[in-house]
């Protein structure tokens, strides 16, 4: 559904912008020039505690203050044609970091694949990731790690780290050894009931999954194994999913991240594991925010018909809810929704929708706060009215998150052998990307959209090479899918 909106926007924004008179840059992706008919901007983000306190106000921006809402949203534009009244409403997340904060204690389940495909030096480097990563927590976090061949198993059941338990886990890491099948199911399975047994005390619960195969044993499509991930982001259980090497099962790797709100890394070299799990515990300390959703309530009148970039699930009244997790300083989460106005006869401006994030603050002893802004629009018949009132961040979020599901799919084109197909999809992404850049009036958006088409680009060029070279070893062209995904998913966010 979403390169179909994209395009209805993407031409309705071009066309509007020929017959519009040149406009003067503008100062902020959420407060740009428009006609003097415009309706009233989307709202600053209001902040409301849990207990009461006052309100306060502040515009959302790329580097949010300490102080200032890290929530946002905004049409495509301020207009909407009459004749079309759907758009797509940008929302995003920015968490900001902080010189000092009150880290949330962690409860996190390490599962990793014994399997006989994981035998020399990708179990070597899995175990000295396992030893950094232990030795790289603070005392009181709970860990414990699970392995997985032809069935699943604690090798450490979940317990607060301390000098006497790690040296329990040190040594249980030191005799991990690869053999039988892969039964990731049940090694997901296992490490999530762990994790989900943690005290509240422990808000941050992330399950970090390393894999070098496809699953064998046991269920083995990625929808039933993101339907674990799922299960798990409802208790407040991120997956964060290391795929090592050039067979493992990205498309499973990818859902794992997708539904659980988590991570996901393609690791060419076994060499790279320690270094990212490293990584991945820093930003464990980075803490700003558990138990965060983002939650959608339309306007009177409207209808959400779909959300892209997020998995959402629907609640009472028509809106949807966006679970995210644990989120650190500096992460930035976007969704492109798509909605549309039930009521074309309408006049004046008034409410899209209402954009709600919903976090427990570790820093004020996880009280649970809450962020609002509202989004407006007015219905117009005028493509130009349209043009002059875009909103640059919503148009940036819809054409790299449709850009990324390309990608994505092409990496399957590739890994089929479908180069032409491939090739195709991605030199349209490309074009949409060039045509998007070539109207957003915000440098810092523009450039972003211009970066996400030199990814496209290279993922392009790397799909031709692979076709003109029929005859390479099928790990030639495996390794370029394999970097095609990883580099869409970056770009979605994960």
């Amino acid at each position: 559904m979403l390169p179909k909106v994209i395009a209805l926007f993407t031409a309705t924004l071009l066309a509007g912008c020929a017959a519009a008179a040149p406009q003067a840059p503008a100062a902020s992706p959420t407060h740009e020039n428009v006609a003097a008919s415009a309706p009233k901007k989307s709202e600053p983000t209001t902040l409301v505690v849990a207990s009461g306190g006052d309100a306060a106000e502040g515009a959302a921006s790329d580097a949010p203050r300490e102080n200032a809402s890290w929530i946002g949203a905004a049409p495509a534009s301020d207009f909407i044609l009459r004749s079309q009244r759907e758009t797509l409403l940008g929302v995003w997340v920015d968490v900001p970091t902080a010189a000092k904060i009150a880290r949330a204690k962690s409860a996190l389940a390490l599962v990793i694949d014994t399997s006989g495909s994981m035998s020399g030096p990708k179990i070597q480097h899995a175990r000295a990731a396992a030893h950094r990563m232990v030795d790289s927590l603070p005392d009181g976090d709970i860990v414990s790690i699970q392995a997985f061949s032809d069935t699943a198993e604690d090798r450490i059941a979940p317990f607060p780290l301390d000098p006497d338990t790690r040296r329990t886990m040190h040594a249980v890491i030191d005799h991990l050894s690869p053999a039988g099948g892969t039964n990731l199911f049940d090694g997901l399975r296992l490490a999530e009931l762990r994790v989900a047994s943690a005290p509240s005390s422990h808000p941050v619960r992330r399950v970090v999954l390393i894999s070098d195969g496809v699953a064998t044993v046991g269920p083995t499509s990625p929808e039933l194994l993101g339907a674990i991930a799922e299960t798990g982001a409802e208790r407040g259980i991120q997956v964060t999913a290391l795929g090592v090497g050039l067979d493992y099962d990205e498309r499973t790797l990818n859902t794992l991240a997708m539904r659980s709100s988590g991570r996901m890394h393609h690791l060419a070299s076994p060499e790279d594991m320690a270094n990212v799990l490293a990584e991945e515990t820093r930003l464990f300390a980075g803490t700003r925010a558990t138990d965060a959703f983002v939650e959608i309530v339309p306007a009177p009148g409207v209808t959400i018909l779909s959300v892209a970039g997020a998995r959402a699930t629907p609640v009472a009244g028509g809106g949807m809810r966006v679970p995210l997790g644990a989120m650190f300083g500096g992460q930035h989460r976007e969704m492109a929704v798509r909605v549309r106005v039930d009521d074309a006869s309408a006049t004046g401006a008034r409410p899209l929708a209402s954009v709600r994030l919903h976090f427990r603050d570790p820093v004020e002893q996880g009280l649970p706060r809450v962020q609002e802004v509202v989004a407006r629009f007015d219905l117009t018949d005028d493509p130009a009215a349209v043009a002059r009132s875009e909103n640059a961040r919503a148009r940036t979020i819809a054409a790299v998150h449709e850009a990324a599901e390309i990608s994505i799919a092409a990496a399957q084109d590739v890994n089929a052998g479908r180069f032409e197909d491939a090739s195709k999809a991605l030199a349209q992404a490309e074009q949409r990307l060039n045509a998007v850049a070539a109207t957003v009036r915000d440098e810092k958006e523009k450039q972003r959209v211009l970066a996400a088409a030199r990814n496209v680009s290279a993922a392009r060029k790397s799909s031709d090479t692979a076709a003109a070279a029929p005859a390479a070893p099928p790990a030639a062209r495996r390794a370029r899918a394999l970097e095609i995904n990883a580099a869409a998913m970056h770009d979605a966010g994960y």
